[in-house]
């Protein structure tokens, strides 16, 4: 399983996503989410998730395994500084270790990856031929994409088909663009899969 989860983030580290118009933050700044039992409650962007019991949060130890990067990073008083230095980071994974349906939630400094006035087409386009060269691996979007609310904020959402070694499966992007950074939400959902897309967004609040 921990094989599959790597394999499926391949395409989550090559991507930059989609982008819509910019968000206020409030009184809230930029912090880690916290995982208190089943549930994810993330203030900064405003929701909660609470993942079935047979769901497993990853530690913050495999988070940094699988994006290759020190544990470091993901203490609360150096997580907003890390991702200003970096790219993009990861705050949260979760894995329905049956049936390799899982979640990832993280953010990416737009400011250092692309530009804070990227369009929604762009960022498709640019996702869209990235995924192009991916070995054993082939990514079909979808020709329109819409909008759904998750807790506060309403994101972009763009589901579209894998086929990676021979799996098939769904993917799921909920994108949200605030301040100079992008938070995302990416849904992995195998063919044969007991849970449904609706099934996953009925997991925030």
């Amino acid at each position: 399983m921990k094989k599959l989860l790597a394999m499926l983030l391949v395409i989550a580290a090559l991507t930059s996503f989609m982008a819509c118009d910019l968000l206020p933050f409030g009184k809230e700044k930029l912090s880690r989410g916290a995982i208190d039992g089943n549930a994810y409650v993330n203030e900064y962007v405003g929701f909660t998730f609470t993942k079935p019991s047979s769901w497993v949060y990853a530690t913050d130890e495999e988070i940094a395994e699988t994006m290759n990067i020190g544990i470091e990073q993901f203490a609360d008083e150096d997580f907003k500084k890390a991702l200003d230095a970096s790219g993009s980071l990861y705050d949260m994974m979760a894995v329905d270790k049956s049936t390799g349906a899982n979640i990832s939630f993280g953010y990416e400094n737009l400011a250092r990856t692309l530009s804070t006035r990227i369009t929604i087409e762009e960022y498709v386009d640019a996702l869209e031929e990235q995924t192009k060269n991916l070995s054993g691996m082939t990514v079909t979007f979808p020709d329109e994409y819409d909008t759904v609310t998750l807790g506060e904020k309403d994101y972009t959402r763009v589901i579209c088909s894998v086929t990676a070694n021979g799996i098939k499966m769904q993917q799921i992007y909920y994108i949200v663009k605030v301040d100079k950074y992008m938070a995302f939400a990416i849904v992995t959902i195998p063919n044969g899969s007991k849970y449904t897309v609706s099934d996953i967004e009925n997991m925030f609040s």
